[in-house]
């Protein structure tokens, strides 16, 4: 993260000291990745959710019990296009490793809610939630802008703190913070301001333009890159647009209608903050320009030969971005969905917007669906939620024709001795990955129908959706989202036969033949030609035979 090498350049100039009685500003997804490498290096098994969250909190606690106070933490909850270069090499990272063909887990593929978990648990915590915040840009300059105005340290993983106009704010990297002999919390801790006094450049610069030179020439020594900064610019527009990148925010952190915002973004996952922060802050602009919404969804652990786990939840998702445009209904603005994106100039899948009326109809079939799926988890002692996530899945498939992928593996007959082999079959991890995208799908609505709720307390939902927000309420922490370990359990469910035949008649659903109920082989390719992510437009169900017995059937033939 930031300058390749600035920071070990400067390390000469850094303090080692005590950060007893220091005031501190966190960089939140430093330290959420900071967590995870810690884990993975204690733990040769993927961590959980929990596990990372409670080693997060740990932490700051080990933080808080030796007097170093915590002012605040930041989370980003909209980042520039330009970053989106890391969820495409992520993409083909695990694209690379289901091409060899290996079963199991891969040990570089990031818990794909690990950031919204940690968020959620410090939320939670006593202390830490009146100090975590959801900001509507980058986590790393607010923690700059905060420094920048009350003074204290940044504690981070990013170079690129070093390179923003501080003023008496400093820098401590994580890496380098531990507890010494004498049970200090200790570290080395960076002054930009003196770094650049003792190198006799500019006040008005600060680090800039020799971070400018750095990246310009990473693998230069110190001393050639200060002889670079004594000499003339020759690229002055490509001096701007670097110095753009390191321009503070221009909102007032302490003013209460700020805080109030942030209070109001911290109820939401980073990559729904980005759905809310881009169309709330179009209110104000010209109703008549259009704009697009970009929504880079989590990357899952799934088969890549197979279609994208996120597809047939995607009513939910739609459900739950009309419910963010009625923040604006006067402005038209495309939804641009991310599921598996293989290059940073791809155009995502719009999202067909909904009318008032189809908002109140879906939320009416998600209704049903809750109230079904809650009785029939009773009678089998699990959660309401792995069958309500499965339910619609195999509803939209119905809609579109297609098989469902969740109704077919569930039907099939699975060893138990998978559950005791770090050797999982794909299909079981892409079977894991449907429950986690419908679910977090739900999280998506629970959080818009919320925040529509808070915002707008005057114009009120369509009584369905109220009454949808109200069941949401019930869903499962992050922490306690399906894994794949869940997902196998349910596939070995002693009643599983009874559940199968209850779940497919409250659904209408065609039971496979006894012979491809025998193993999962058959279908490991079959919805490998379902969808694929180019700018093609996702319309609404249309199939009549379909809606004879599927729910979601009268969106067809409903509208304003």
């Amino acid at each position: 993260m930031g300058i390749p090498h600035l920071a070990t350049s400067l390390q000469r100039f850094a303090n080692h000291r005590a950060l007893q009685d220091e005031s501190v500003v966190i960089d939140g997804p430093a330290l959420a990745h900071h967590m995870l490498n810690i884990c993975r290096v204690n733990d040769a098994s993927p961590p959980s959710y929990n596990l990372i969250a409670k080693s997060y909190i740990r932490w700051l606690d080990g933080l808080y019990s030796h007097r170093v106070i915590i002012e605040a933490i930041y989370f980003d909850g909209h980042l520039p296009s330009w970053k989106r270069t890391v969820a495409v090499d992520d993409r083909d990272q695990l694209d690379d490793v289901f091409a060899t063909g290996t079963c199991g887990f891969r040990p570089f593929v990031e818990p794909s809610f690990f950031v919204p978990a940690i968020i959620e648990s410090l939320r939670q915590h006593p202390r830490y939630k009146t100090v975590t915040f959801v900001v509507p840009g980058e986590a790393d300059a607010y923690c700059a802008a905060h420094v920048s105005q009350m003074g204290g340290l940044v504690l981070t993983s990013d170079s690129d703190l070093l390179v923003y106009n501080l003023r008496e704010g400093q820098v401590a990297f994580l890496r380098d913070i531990y507890q010494n002999t004498y049970a200090q919390i200790v570290g080395s801790v960076f002054s930009p301001k003196q770094i650049g006094a003792n190198l006799k450049l500019p006040p008005s610069e600060g680090l800039l333009r020799l971070a400018y030179e750095h990246s310009r020439a990473p693998q230069s020594t110190l001393s050639a890159i200060y002889q670079s900064c004594s000499r003339e610019i020759t690229n002055h527009s490509g001096y701007e647009k670097f110095s753009k990148l390191y321009e503070l925010p221009a909102i007032s952190l302490w003013h209460p209608l700020d805080k109030k915002r942030f209070r109001r973004l911290v109820a939401l996952d980073p990559r729904v903050s980005e759905v809310a922060v881009r169309i709330s802050s179009k209110i104000s602009t010209n109703p008549d320009h259009a704009d697009d919404v970009h929504m880079y969804l989590p990357l899952l652990l799934e088969d890549s030969s197979s279609g994208s786990a996120w597809e047939h939840s995607r009513p939910l998702r739609q459900l739950a971005y009309a419910v963010f445009q009625l923040l604006n209904p006067r402005r038209e603005m495309e939804v641009l969905e991310y599921r598996r994106v293989q290059d940073v100039s791809q155009k995502g899948r719009s999202v067909e917007r909904l009318s008032t009326k189809q908002i109140e109809h879906l939320s009416e079939a998600f209704l049903i669906i809750i109230e079904r799926m809650k009785s029939m988890a009773i009678t089998y002692s699990i959660s309401p939620w792995h069958l309500v996530g499965m339910a619609i899945e195999a509803n939209e498939c119905q809609t579109l024709e297609k098989q469902s992928f969740t109704w077919s593996i569930l039907q099939m007959r699975h060893d138990p001795s998978m559950t005791k082999t770090d050797r999982i079959p794909w299909n079981i991890l892409h079977f894991s990955a449907h429950l986690q995208a419908a679910l977090y799908s739900l999280r998506m609505l629970s959080q818009a129908l919320i925040t529509f709720s808070e915002m707008s307390p005057d114009r009120g939902l369509p009584w369905s959706a109220r009454q949808l927000q109200f069941e949401l309420r019930q869903l499962p922490p992050l922490a306690d989202f399906p894994d794949v370990d869940d997902a196998m359990q349910l596939l070995l469910l002693p009643s599983k036969d009874a559940l199968i035949e209850e779940f497919g008649a409250a659904l209408h659903l065609t039971m496979a033949p006894a012979s491809e109920s025998q193993t999962p082989a058959k279908t490991k390719k079959r919805a490998a030609s379902e969808q694929r992510e180019d700018g093609s437009r996702t319309s609404l169900p249309g199939s009549k035979r379909a809606m004879n017995a599927n729910m979601f059937g009268l969106l067809s033939i409903e509208s304003d």
